[in-house]
């Protein structure tokens, strides 16, 4: 048996005066017991009950006192010294670092339940409970009383499930009773009317929008045209990102006048009329600096332009995508006034026989209102399953992205010929040709081939070529010299994942180089350096051995990503 440490005599003194105390507070005996050893047992009880009931008062005081202790030395951790504002930015940092609401509403709970401070700098921080969705109605009701009167972010979004039982007519009942409070503000519901009485109130500190009748944002069909003619009785000075999807608010609406982001999608125009309050929409917003037009459709024949170029200054960004029928995007182009430095994004089906043109308006020096396309020094261009895209950028900015849907077999080859004739590119220098193989037949990769090589010809700048995932014959057309020598400025060759034989390249490399010896003898200098090939960058391309690459790297500087398993540093 452990023997047991002898007990400290200021415990036991304290013992026995905590057991006398209660033990005099004990009722007496009611009743004398005669038998001896039942009067014993009873002693004892009662001796048992002092002595818990000591020990439990005991305990009682020391966890507070202990509780108190650990309470003071915690507000002297460097945490508890963090001003209030410091710890309110990380709890809300803490909280939209969750990609579901469950799990950032999850978070926040627990952050207010770490203590008592926590707790209290949680109740005290508005804006860690303004962010509103689909929730339980208590729930709902807790966030908005916590919230006290920072501006609300309502988003009640398509990727939500309903159910029956779920009716998102009463969250939004709920929500608008805080329309003075509302900052953002983003509902996707199936039938507006039921939803349309509780955007009625006004709304002064609105400041983004985005509102859609139907399904989903983007399917064919979504519903029908829903007319909104005075939605926030008119009043909402604050706003600056509109977009809406199957809902029309009138042109002469003043909740188009201070936009800095206007989005319209799934919208039917099916009388010219329309079309021209569709501009007036656009000259009512001369402050946008993004726009997006997405699945509007026109079904009319007849088409009246505005009066004039529509001046828009500040766009930073317009895209077209979907638009039908073909000529809208182009139309819409055609008639504003912008920025040369504007990004230009266009989405379009091309049907067989349409050439890019139908898209786009052909670049003319007559026309200053279009964006400056013709400074772009870097291409992209990729062929997909059932579309193209055309990427171009300058200086590291993004300039443009042209995506078509389309059969690569029967579109492709026209589409690249089209390139040069509708964009000159005078200074492009560098483009990347992505995916540019058709599988069988080859009748179809080398007509592709053709199209690259006049493409190529056409623009004679181009001095670091890219090929990812290429067919053997698009990098052919670089080893020969028959009738001109294609990209004669050729500094630069980069290969990714494509199956090109390495006795191809190396003719390739020859045919572009002087091997170094004999620059030495004829004292060649920078000028010729700049009319030759000098690197060539080659990635996950196994084909090429080490033999390979060390007859190439006699002619041209040469690196290998990955490294080749065969290499040395």
């Amino acid at each position: 048996m452990k023997r047991m440490e002898p007990v400290s005599p200021i415990v036991s003194q304290l013992h026995e005066a905590l057991t006398d105390k209660f033990r005099s507070k004990q009722a007496p005996v009611s009743e004398p017991v005669d038998d001896p050893v039942q009067a014993a047992r009873s002693d004892l009880d009662r001796e048992i009950e002092a002595v818990e009931i000591a020990f439990r008062a005991y305990e009682a005081y020391s966890l507070r006192e202990l509780k108190g202790l650990c309470l003071r030395r915690n507000r002297l951790a460097p945490i508890s010294r963090l001003p209030n504002e410091i710890l309110s930015s990380a709890f809300r940092l803490v909280v939209q670092s969750f990609r579901k609401y469950t799990e950032g509403i999850r978070a926040l709970f627990t952050i207010s339940s770490v203590c008592r401070a926590w707790r209290d700098v949680a109740l005290e921080c508005p804006m860690l409970w303004t962010r509103l969705e689909r929730s339980p109605p208590p729930l709902l009701s807790l966030f908005l009383a916590r919230s006290k009167q920072a501006p609300l972010d309502i988003v009640f979004g398509e990727e939500l499930k309903y159910s029956p039982e779920d009716d998102l007519s009463k969250h939004i009942d709920l929500t608008s009773l805080h329309a003075h409070r509302w900052g953002t503000v983003i509902l996707r519901y199936l039938s507006f009317d039921e939803i349309a009485r509780s955007l009625l109130p006004p709304a002064p500190h609105l400041e983004v929008l985005d509102l859609h009748c139907g399904p989903h944002p983007y399917a064919p069909g979504s519903g029908s045209l829903y007319r909104f003619p005075h939605p926030f009785a008119d009043h909402t000075p604050s706003l600056r990102e509109l977009t809406l999807g199957a809902i029309l608010i009138p042109s002469m609406h003043p909740i188009y006048c201070n936009l800095v982001k206007l989005g319209l999608r799934m919208i039917e125009y099916g009388k010219p009329d329309l079309l021209r309050e569709l501009f007036q929409v656009f000259e009512a917003s001369p402050l946008l600096e993004e726009l997006n037009l997405a699945s509007l459709t026109f079904s009319f024949s007849s088409v009246v332009g505005p009066p004039g170029l529509i001046d828009l200054p500040r766009p930073q960004a317009l895209r077209a995508a979907d638009l039908r029928p073909g000529w809208a995007s182009k139309y819409f182009i055609s008639h504003f006034s912008l920025p040369s430095s504007v990004y230009l994004e266009v989405i379009g089906d091309l049907d067989s026989g349409v050439d890019v043109s139908t898209f786009l308006p052909a670049y003319s020096r007559t026309h200053p209102n279009l964006p400056d396309l013709s400074s772009t020094t870097s291409l992209g261009i990729q062929v997909q399953d059932c579309a193209c895209g055309v990427s171009g950028s300058a200086l590291e900015k993004e300039l443009f992205l042209f995506e078509f849907t389309a059969d690569p077999l029967d579109d492709m080859a026209a589409l690249i010929l089209d390139l040069g004739r509708v964009f000159p590119m005078p200074l492009l220098d560098s483009v990347e040709f992505s995916d540019f193989d058709l599988g069988d037949p080859d009748e179809a990769n080398l007509g592709l081939a053709a199209a690259c090589r006049d493409f190529l010809d056409r623009h004679s700048t181009i001095k670091d070529p890219v090929f990812d995932n290429c067919h053997e014959s698009m990098l052919e057309i670089l080893s020969t010299a028959t009738p001109s020598l294609v990209c004669p400025q050729l500094q630069t060759l980069t290969i990714r994942n494509c199956l090109l034989s390495p006795k191809r390249l190396i003719e390739m490399v020859k045919l572009r180089t002087t091997p170094s010896s004999a620059e030495a003898e004829n004292g060649s200098g920078s000028e010729a350096d700049d009319e030759r090939l000098l690197r060539v960058d080659i990635r996950r391309c196994p084909q090429f051995t080490k033999a390979h690459l060390s007859t190439l790297r006699k002619r041209v500087e040469v690196n290998v990503y990955p490294r080749h398993p065969n290499e040395s540093d």
